[in-house]
């Protein structure tokens, strides 16, 4: 099972509000369905993160511009998460097995991504299951 303390690293409870924490314990029901049926660990690389680790994590990414940070993202909020996928494994098991089980769980997918399946339970603006941020 992924697990809170997975979710939110380093962070401490007194560092999140209470509805984020709400959000994060939601959000992790619905992930560890997927992770059930998947069958095997998986390993958070981004869950929870305060506005100030967020602008962190883009400096170094070489994004030092906040107009072009995502200021919305719902990691900020506990309501996305990402997971290791190497070789987009588990991006592909969603895409062509569990399609209706994203459905079911009200769960939303970023396409794009090289090493990891971002996941979250709200709908992007395009409303698509799989989306471009």
């Amino acid at each position: 099972m992924v697990t809170f303390k997975e979710m939110i690293g380093d962070y401490t409870l007194a560092d999140i509000p209470i509805k984020h924490q709400q959000n994060i314990q939601e959000l992790l029901k619905k992930v560890n369905v997927l992770r059930l049926a998947w069958g095997r660990p998986w390993t958070v690389t981004s869950g929870y993160r305060t506005i100030q680790d967020h602008i962190r994590i883009y400096n170094q990414k070489g994004i030092l511009d906040l107009n072009k940070i995502p200021m919305k993202s719902n990691h900020l909020t506990g309501r996305s998460i990402d997971i290791y996928d190497p070789g987009l494994i588990i991006t592909k098991w969603l895409k062509e097995d569990n399609s209706k089980r994203l459905v079911d769980l009200g769960l939303y997918c970023e396409e794009g991504n090289r090493n990891w399946v971002h996941i979250q339970d709200i709908a992007p603006k395009s409303g698509n299951r799989w989306f471009y941020p």
